[in-house]
This record gives C-alpha cells, structure tokens and sequence, in this order.
C-alpha cells in the first residue's frame, strides 16, 4: 500500500511540473471577430508577453513610469520607440480563441507614424523567418541580417493621424495551429512612433477600422493557475481511476 501511496506521488508530482511547464503563456485579453469571409485577433500593443531587456529603453509604455500618457485618439496606451537598435519585444496570441487555423494571415497595426518610420516583424514558424534572434544585444537597422526589408519591413508609410496601416510589405506571415509568437525588432523607429492596436486576419480581404475593432468580442486568456489546476485535476482523475 505504502509502495502504492509512493508511486502515486510520483506521478502526480511528474504530471504537475509537465502541467506547469507546458502552460500556454500569451496576451490575457484580446478581441475576436469575423468579417470578410475570415476571422480576426485584435490585442493591444501594450499587452506584450516579452520585452528584452525589460525597461524602458527600447520600448517604451506610455503611461508607465512617468512616461507621458499615448497620444489623443489612442484606444489605451501605447508603445513608442527609442530610434536605436539593441532591444526585443514579443507577443504570443492563438489564433485558435478566433477559430482560426494555420495558413497565411495578415497583420495590421494601428499605428500613428509621422515620419515613416519603419521596423522588422518576424514570426515564428514561418518558412522566411527561420533565424529570430535570441541573444542581447539583439541586431536592427536597415537590412542587417537576418532582416530582409520586402519579406519583415512593417509600418513602411507615413500617417499623421492615427490609421491602420497592413497589406503591405512585411505583413503576410505563415501562422500555426493555436499559440503564435511575434517579434518586432530596429529598423528606424524613433520616438515620434506610436503602435496602439494590432490586428491578425486571416483573409486579405478584410482590412480594419476602428469601428472593427470597437464592435469585436472581448476575450479573456484562463489566469496560468486556472490552467495548471484544470490539468491537474484532469491528471488526478486518471489517477483514482487506476487505484
């Protein structure tokens, strides 16, 4: 019986940190909808899952330690940039929560950008993005390696006002199943850039506006906890059935 007690632990034990390491880390809240003929993840800039390093040297949260608050017109606050290279920021968002699939999607951002400044997008799992830095000092500027302008190369125009740029250069990635992981590294973004919204479709065919993103469902990720007790659960009903 003690044998038996043991053994269980161990299982249980195994199966907690397989359920802890195996949780599904991306933004909390975002939107879905469908237009189109397609479906849609909306998410806010700010919402990032990663920003390395972590201060407010490269990426800058309006709002956020003393930083000046987004500009007027913005839905929340914003991030800006710094208009030097070295610095990471990431998103991870599933298209799954849209009922969407892989195949190949279409990224858009609101974005107020004066100046046309511009800066890379890689996204992990597609064919033209298969080496994504990893190590700080990441690299940036005009055409550094591993950036190629017509395949990564995002924000590329000039708008004065607040709008939604996409269908461009840089926005047609390859998506997978469920959990996707962003990346935005230096181009030129400079700190007359802001980035408020960003939007995934998967039809071209769709392109955004505020009242888009206005009328789309608000969704909210499971807290990791929530997950990592719903497997553990699921893991402890197996275990009393083999008792």
């Amino acid at each position: 019986m003690k044998k038996n007690f043991l053994f269980v632990l161990f299982i249980f034990g195994t199966l907690f940190f397989f359920s802890i390491s195996n949780l599904t880390w991306a933004v909390q809240q975002f939107k879905v909808s469908a237009n189109g003929g397609g479906v849609q993840i909306w998410f806010e800039a700010e919402a990032y899952d990663e920003r390395n390093p972590d201060t407010e040297q490269y990426y800058k949260v309006t709002g956020r330690q003393n930083n000046p608050k987004a500009p007027a017109g913005a839905f929340g606050e914003a991030i800006t940039r710094s208009g030097t290279a070295g610095g990471m920021i990431r998103w991870d968002f599933d298209i799954s929560q849209a009922g969407g699939k892989r195949g190949t999607w279409t990224f858009w951002g609101r974005v107020l950008n004066p100046n046309n400044q511009s800066d890379y997008l890689l996204v992990k799992g597609d064919p033209g993005d298969s080496k994504i830095p990893d190590t700080f000092p990441f690299p940036g500027g005009d055409g550094v390696a591993p950036f190629e302008n017509g395949d990564d190369r995002i924000f590329e125009a000039t708008m004065a006002t607040w709008g939604w740029w996409g269908k461009s250069e840089g926005s047609t990635k390859e998506l997978q199943d469920g959990k996707n992981t962003m990346y935005i590294f230096h181009r030129q973004g400079d700190s007359t850039v802001f980035w408020d919204v960003f939007m995934w479709s998967s039809t071209p065919a769709y392109a955004p506006d505020d009242n888009g993103y206005n009328d789309a469902k608000p969704m909210k990720t499971k807290p990791l906890a929530v997950q990592a007790l719903g497997n553990l659960s699921t893991a402890w009903g197996w275990i009393k059935r083999d008792i």
